[in-house]
């Protein structure tokens, strides 16, 4: 898969985005970017900020401060209507007419957009084989994010946007990345998609912003944000006590093992710090994208 987003167009933008519920401050200045045509993680551990986020975005909830630009229009506390003719938001707490059928609350929806794609439609229904008879009171969490992308796909979102869609069974998930990829090359659209489930995105997100007390600990190309992180492991180390080194994000020891997540590394600071720490050798490897959010996130309690 070719590099994506990377023609400088802005499609989602967010400056200095602050929310708090009472004493509790879900966001703190959140700064991140989405080009068109990326696929963007938004990743965090519950808790971390990702659907207050999302949620202002959209304009289901207020923000306190902070700007949103959204397809190109510096948006309010909520997008104008044509704005949201553009883009589909799809996660766990948007509400539904549970007393319709879903092939009623299908058609009572597609008669709201004039992009409405009646042939993708029915591709997606061959995926997910939802009991279309049956109200959206009888749905299953997992039925019910199909259904969401059910009313959402169809009308050509130029972004899709997707809070934790974690209620999906193996083989569903796996036809829906697919056929998601397929709609991103073929629309040219853009794909934010917030998830703690980092290791199901892995070769799949090409940007993304790890989020974290709802600060953005950092946002951006996935390859760039990586490419710098090494694992160290250190074996036989005398000194178990780390010197002062700029760039380590994460340290672990057992007995005389060392392990360490260094940024911005070279050879020359790994050569040192195997000299500092009295180790006899040492193995230097790349980070995964679920390595790399580990690294970043678990000293942060």
């Amino acid at each position: 898969m070719g590099e994506r987003g990377s023609s400088g167009d802005i499609v989602l933008e967010v400056r200095d985005l602050h929310k708090s519920y009472g004493p509790v401050q879900a966001l703190r200045g959140l700064d991140f970017a989405v080009p068109r045509g990326a696929f963007f993680g938004l990743f965090g551990r519950n808790g971390a900020g990702k659907t207050t986020a999302l949620d202002i975005i959209t304009g289901l909830l207020g923000r306190d401060r902070g700007r949103v630009w959204l397809l190109g229009e510096e948006a309010g506390m909520e997008p104008s209507p044509e704005t949201k003719q553009r883009f589909a938001y799809v996660g766990g707490h948007i509400q539904l007419y549970h007393w319709m059928t879903l092939q009623e609350h299908l058609k009572f929806i597609a008669g709201f957009y004039p992009s409405w794609d009646e042939d993708r439609c029915q591709e997606l229904l061959s995926i997910f084989r939802l009991p279309m008879h049956q109200t959206v009171f009888s749905l299953s969490p997992g039925m019910h994010v199909q259904f969401q992308l059910l009313m959402a796909l169809p009308r050509h979102p130029e972004l899709l946007i997707m809070d934790e869609p974690g209620n999906l069974d193996p083989v569903v998930r796996s036809r829906l990345m697919d056929t998601m990829i397929e709609i991103l090359e073929a629309d040219d659209a853009s794909i934010v998609m917030a998830s703690h489930l980092i290791d199901e995105l892995e070769g799949v997100c090409d940007h993304m912003c790890i989020i974290d007390q709802g600060v953005a600990l950092t946002a951006g190309p996935v390859a760039e944000l990586t490419e710098n992180f090494r694992e160290i492991h250190f074996q036989n180390v005398q000194v178990t006590e780390l010197p002062e080194v700029e760039g380590i994000w994460h340290k672990e020891i057992a007995g005389s093992e060392m392990r360490l997540v260094m940024a911005d590394y070279t050879e020359d600071k790994a050569e040192a710090l195997a000299r500092q720490l009295g180790a006899d050798g040492y193995e230097v490897g790349r980070l995964g994208l679920q390595e790399f959010f580990i690294a970043l996130t678990a000293d942060r309690d």
